[in-house]
């Protein structure tokens, strides 16, 4: 752990279970001030107190993604909390609809577009000035479905490409106000949305076996090394383990400065 992280904040949306989770652990035990947020209160509340319990600064505060009318209300709550922000981490996210686009229904596509494009866009927008006062830096999860077209996910797909293409609207703009964004393709991690997947059995991702997945951590502490200043050059891109560079600096630095 370095000494730079301290108090430092970081908002993880989606953190009740997965990656959101695990990241907003490893962060907390790195020295940053973690709010963790899922749908309702109390969704993050046995993290939070087992953090507390473990002398660390962790905070819950309820998050719908879907209800864009209180997004800027909840959001203005979190920024609260520690009374401002360093890092906003766009974790949050829906797998379905799972359909052939020739299935698919507009208000499940509406819905799929809500969370995981307009209010993770609507966030980045909340927490700006915020960010720029820290000179802070958004991690966007994104996923190699931003970049390639999969059979069944039409919604994921296009979402997350979507969101890929805020992420470099992010880096374009936040330039002028020192504020960085990353996108993170995690690699496939065993969460419950690949158990959505294997259970739809629509395409080849659906076919890989769940001792073959990943596990939360890998993203979790690659996100970390994200957070830091070493991985400012990346803003605008989305990356991902996968590429031999960034896991060879990323390995680098996580053996002198993360703590489990």
């Amino acid at each position: 752990m370095t000494n730079s992280n301290k108090n430092k904040i970081v908002l993880v949306t989606g953190s009740r279970t997965g990656i959101g989770k695990e990241t907003g652990v490893v962060f907390a035990r790195n020295g940053y001030k973690v709010i963790f947020s899922g749908r309702k209160l109390g969704d993050c509340a046995v993290t939070v107190e087992k953090l507390l319990a473990e002398g660390l600064e962790a905070s819950e505060i309820a998050i719908d993604l879907s209800d864009i009318n209180n997004l800027e209300a909840n959001v203005n709550r979190a920024l609260e909390v520690w009374e401002g922000l360093d890092i906003l981490i766009n974790n949050g996210a829906i797998i379905d609809p799972i359909a052939a686009l020739k299935q698919i229904r507009a208000t499940e596509l509406e819905n799929s577009t809500i969370i995981n494009f307009v209010a993770p866009t609507m966030l980045i927008k909340y927490c700006w000035e915020h960010l720029k006062n820290k000179k802070g830096k958004v991690l966007n999860v994104l996923s190699g479905a931003a970049t390639n077209a999969i059979e069944g996910w039409t919604a994921y797909c296009s979402t997350k490409a979507a969101l890929h293409m805020i992420n470099q609207q992010t880096h374009v703009e936040g330039k002028k106000d020192f504020i960085k964004s990353i996108g993170i393709s995690p690699g496939m991690v065993d969460t419950k949305m690949q158990g959505q997947i294997r259970q739809s059995g629509i395409n080849q991702v659906s076919k890989v076996k769940k001792e073959d997945l990943i596990s939360c951590e890998v993203p979790a502490k690659f996100t970390l090394w994200c957070a830091s200043e070493e991985a400012n050059e990346f803003s605008g891109r989305m990356i991902s383990l996968g590429d031999p560079d960034v896991h060879k600096r990323y390995i680098n630095w996580s053996e002198r400065n993360t703590h489990k």
